[in-house]
């Protein structure tokens, strides 16, 4: 099962095991370095605001033209006619696929997802930050608003290679990730993501709403070669909500 099975970004499985005496078992493996929890992760993301000069960046020809990015989240409404309107190669969401399903329409259910991807490439009535970018969505989240882990570890995967072709050379420019859940820089999903980063892939994730106290990023924002994005409300202050690092094992985050 393709969301169970993992070689690009994370060496390992996932497997259901609710019996304590099985999972000792095969712990004992040599061949098992360790077990995780298939930890529930949830959506980040609170008010988007216009304090970043994108529309100076883009009206100068720097609009993304060129570059595509995976929104790792829950799903995109492609037939928005700001976000292109269709689903397939020549559209603005040009692929993507449904984890939290297994089919390969991943129509957003909840709306966050579709925030996200706005934010980013929206073109039409409204203009992300980056309009000219082509959009791949990966629907990891359900329509309620919880994440498994194994299906953003899938995500973070198919990133690295989205024809499955065992040739990375085809692997998106950026992800974005606006959702966490509690972990540390070598937790399983910041693992993932350091090593779809060596492959090219640059991860952009969100710091968590679980501030203000110290030690609050969540994974995998917690991973080193992320770049962690913190909030800020529309004074251009540290929001309130905006999870504060350093991270639990004294990494600095987040980076911006």
């Amino acid at each position: 099962n393709e969301a169970n099975s993992f070689t690009n970004t994370f060496n390992g499985i996932y497997v259901n095991a609710e019996d304590n005496d099985k999972l000792i078992e095969i712990l004992q493996n040599d061949n098992v370095k360790n077990i995780y929890p298939n930890i529930e992760m949830n959506l980040s993301l609170n008010e988007a605001v216009p304090l970043i000069g994108a529309d100076k960046s883009f009206a100068s020809g720097y609009d993304g033209s060129g570059i595509k990015v995976g929104v790792i989240d829950t799903g995109i409404d492609y037939r928005h006619p700001d976000l292109g309107g269709c689903l397939v190669n020549g559209c603005k969401v040009i692929g993507g696929y449904d984890f939290v399903n297994g089919d390969n329409d991943p129509l957003d259910d909840n709306g966050h997802g579709t925030h996200v991807a706005g934010i980013i490439a929206a073109n039409g009535v409204i203009k992300g930050v980056a309009p000219g970018v082509k959009l791949y969505a990966y629907k990891v989240c359900s329509g309620g608003g919880s994440c498994k882990e194994n299906d953003i570890l899938s995500a973070i995967e198919r990133s690295t290679d989205p024809n499955l072709d065992g040739n990375f050379d085809d692997h998106l420019n950026i992800i974005s990730m606006s959702l966490g859940g509690e972990g540390h820089p070598d937790d399983v999903l910041s693992k993932a993501v350091d090593h779809a980063v060596d492959l090219g892939v640059i991860s952009v994730i969100a710091a968590g709403n679980s501030g203000s106290n110290a030690y609050t990023v969540d994974s995998p924002g917690t991973a080193r070669k992320a770049i962690t994005v913190g909030a800020s409300d529309k004074s251009d202050k540290i929001a309130s909500f905006s999870s504060r690092g350093p991270t639990i094992l004294g990494t600095v985050k987040p980076d911006i």
